[in-house]
């Protein structure tokens, strides 16, 4: 007679899975996301990398860039702002407040990365970018204090968060599609364009840094390092980059109509037509009425919009099909539509 397994016999031999190897859903381990929960993550990470650029610029503008004197610490023996620091000191403190919200945000993506229902290499590797790139804002964060807000490190910070947004935001349209190659949805000549615009735009960012750098907002009431340079000339430049930025993006207006571009590449060009408008109206008016601090924001904002839209156009250039969103049901993957 053939003696009958054992519950114990039944628990230690592996079950037959057809050679596919399943995750492990135990609870002892992190839980496996879907795609749908981690591109909530990606978009809280765009919108909270833009909201700390403007409320950088708030430091900035109100003169609170040295707030809190020192870094980590506002002042000595105490992470939070002394009450001699005033409100200056809150500013600033508050500022480092929102930093700390967005790397717990940017720390979750890598790690919600590697616990996807489906691996996706490109998805973690973005995800770890942009992990690097916030370490790296937060070291010049500090060096920026350290030197008493040097106009270069103050606009490499700026800098810096552009190319956050940039890997964000091509994150979070990755997760919106599935993996594989990215073929051009469009012609050679309409995807040089679109380069063309993103090293533009990128220009300009850059001149505007020089700008600030050059005028009369250094960060800091008492301390007004600037950059030498003729604050005219500097503007003047500026304002042809904008220019030339206003005439290329007129031309992909154009452009995106007499061809086959995607509905995404149409509506990311009147975006950015809309948004190139506003800020050229924003900073001509700024400069003639003296530079107040209430348009600088603005143009800040803007200037961080503006960016957004671009590298979303940039990215529109090229398609994917979309993502499935996969779920795991006990022991069996099954995708959503």
């Amino acid at each position: 007679m053939t003696a009958m397994p054992t519950s114990t016999d039944r628990r230690s031999k592996p079950r037959e899975s057809g050679g596919a190897s399943q995750p492990d859903t135990t609870t002892g381990r992190l839980p496996v996301i879907g795609l749908r929960a981690f591109r909530r993550l990606t978009l809280a990470s765009v919108l909270l990398l833009a909201a700390i650029v403007v409320s950088g610029g708030a430091v900035r503008l109100t003169g609170s860039g040295l707030g809190c004197p020192t870094w980590p610490q506002c002042g000595d023996g105490s992470f939070t702002p002394h009450s001699a620091y005033a409100l200056n000191g809150a500013i600033e403190f508050g500022n480092r407040v929102v930093s700390i919200v967005v790397g717990l945000v940017v720390l979750a993506l890598p790690i919600a990365a590697r616990r996807l229902c489906e691996p996706r290499r490109d998805l973690l590797l973005l995800s770890l970018g942009l992990w690097l790139g916030f370490v790296g804002q937060a070291v010049l964060g500090g060096i920026t204090v350290l030197v008493k807000l040097h106009p270069a490190t103050v606009a490499a910070h700026f800098l810096l968060s552009m190319v956050l947004l940039f890997n964000a935001v091509a994150l979070h349209r990755r997760a919106r599609q599935a993996a594989g190659p990215t073929p051009p949805a469009v012609r050679p000549e309409l995807l040089w364009l679109a380069r063309l615009l993103m090293t533009v735009a990128g220009g300009v960012l850059v001149l505007g840094t020089v700008v600030t750098g050059t005028g009369p907002h250094s960060g800091d009431s008492e301390d007004t390092k600037r950059f030498g340079f003729d604050i005219v000339n500097v503007a003047q430049l500026h304002a042809d980059g904008a220019m030339i930025l206003t005439g290329l993006t007129i031309a992909m207006i154009f452009a995106v109509r007499l061809t086959s571009a995607p509905a995404e590449a149409r509506r990311s060009a009147n975006a950015l037509a809309l948004t190139v408008v506003a800020q050229a109206a924003i900073g001509f008016t700024q400069y003639f009425a003296g530079i107040p601090p209430l348009l600088v924001a603005l143009h800040m904002a803007g200037a961080t919009i503006m960016w957004i839209v671009t590298v979303q156009l940039w990215l529109a250039m090229s398609e994917r099909p979309p993502a499935r969103e996969s779920t795991w049901t006990g022991s069996r993957q099954v995708a959503a539509g």
